[in-house]
């Protein structure tokens, strides 16, 4: 059986590119992009996507700014996504380690709410939640424009 021929936008195969030049597996773009790896591996070829030709910079001058809007829920989710690449490589020690980590950082997730919404009730603790997804949203639609219809 074979799988179902995929169109992808060239907007998809440009993140699929800067996703596996930023040093994801071939394995880890398809699937995060919905790419046929044969497909991928073919365009990556025809267009030059190679990491060894990317130019890294100093250890030193290594840019952390990109981290700087991540909060530990998302350092959380990341972890545990590299957890379930690890199990699926086969890598059970690398798998083993983004479990913990991602343990960890959910725990220090839950311990820094605690300490933010110490001596609020469970309705005040719900009501700034829903005003801070609101202003997310409000911002993403601001930056994005608003979402589809559907």
């Amino acid at each position: 059986m074979t799988d179902v021929y995929r169109i992808r936008a060239a907007r998809t195969w440009a993140q699929a590119r800067a996703d596996y030049l930023s040093g994801l597996s071939a394995e880890a773009v398809c699937r995060r992009h919905d790419l046929g790896l044969s497909a991928f591996r073919r365009r990556a070829r025809k267009y030059g996507w190679r990491r060894s030709d990317q130019v890294e910079p100093p250890p030193d001058e290594i840019d952390l700014n990109l981290y700087a809007d991540m909060d530990m829920d998302d350092l959380a989710r990341t972890a545990r996504l590299r957890f379930a690449e690890a199990i699926e490589s086969g890598r059970a020690t690398d798998a083993r380690r983004w479990r913990r980590l991602a343990d960890e950082l959910r725990r220090e997730a839950r311990d820094f709410d605690a300490d933010f919404f110490r001596g609020l009730s469970k309705d005040e603790i719900a009501s700034c939640q829903a005003t801070m997804r609101r202003e997310i949203e409000e911002e993403d639609e601001a930056l994005l424009g608003p979402p589809p219809e559907g």
